[in-house]
């Protein structure tokens, strides 16, 4: 594969890091969250045997929960250092290394269809141009005709109130130091966001470009893709089902 530049993405810090800004090493101690619940809850009490293909998978951070339900997971991101990190902690995993948005698999068997695709991590909210419009039609072109895709959003607030402080597992603490609207790189209406990552022994840091959606926005994204809304998970709408529509 090519070597992907991401333009308004970097990153600093011990060990490799990947195009968008993110730590391989740091993503090894960040734990997982609530993500594993809204998942089981979209996907009902019967995962056994379901094909999940996983965008964006970075070290395997839910791809161990999803495995542990009964998927049968397929784990796409676009670094190899990331992908290495997946089969080491999960031997015999499928891996597949490629950007989210160019993403076409099956080849000359036509193309594999997926009961569920996860788009998780915020990536949605891609602020490169054409980025966010091409994962959204890779998770339109992979999820089977009665599949659902399951999208992780923003809350409504996440760029007030800066700085914000969360105190992390392990004696880490991340710091979403500020937001800003992006001059000169992304689409418009993308904002450059500086994350900080502290521990004890390492510090990292993150500069990415997030483009924020309105309800509005985000539907009628889904709608140009061929995807439909089927509903949002939870109250403030940052868990969203979407089904297949039109051909």
């Amino acid at each position: 594969m090519n070597h992907i530049v991401r333009e308004g993405y970097q990153g600093t810090g011990p060990g490799a890091i990947t195009p968008d800004g993110c730590a391989v090493e740091l993503y090894k101690r960040i734990a997982v969250r609530d993500e594993p619940q809204w998942i089981a809850r979209a996907i009902g009490e019967r995962p056994r045997g379901l094909r999940l293909l996983e965008l964006g998978s970075g070290v395997g951070r839910l791809t161990r929960p999803l495995i542990e339900m009964g998927l049968e997971v397929t784990a796409v991101d676009e670094s190899a250092e990331m992908l290495a990190a997946v089969r080491e902690s999960l031997p015999g995993v499928r891996t597949v290394r490629s950007p989210i948005e160019t993403l076409e698999l099956g080849g000359d068997r036509g193309v594999e269809r997926f009961d569920v695709v996860l788009l998780a991590s915020f990536l949605v909210h891609a602020g490169s141009v054409g980025v966010r419009e091409g994962m959204l039609r890779a998770c339109r072109r992979h999820v089977a005709e009665d599949g659902v895709v399951l999208i992780q959003r923003e809350s409504a607030e996440q760029h007030d109130n800066l700085p914000y402080e969360r105190h992390m597992e392990g004696e880490g603490v991340v710091r979403i130091a500020s937001s800003t609207p992006a001059v000169g790189v992304g689409r418009p209406g993308a904002r450059t966001v500086v994350a900080e990552y502290y521990y004890p022994d390492a510090k990292w840091t993150q500069t990415f470009l997030s483009c924020p959606l309105t309800d509005g926005e985000f539907e009628a994204a889904l709608g140009e893709a061929g995807l439909g809304l089927d509903g949002y998970m939870d109250p403030a709408k940052t868990w969203a089902r979407a089904v297949p529509v039109g051909p």
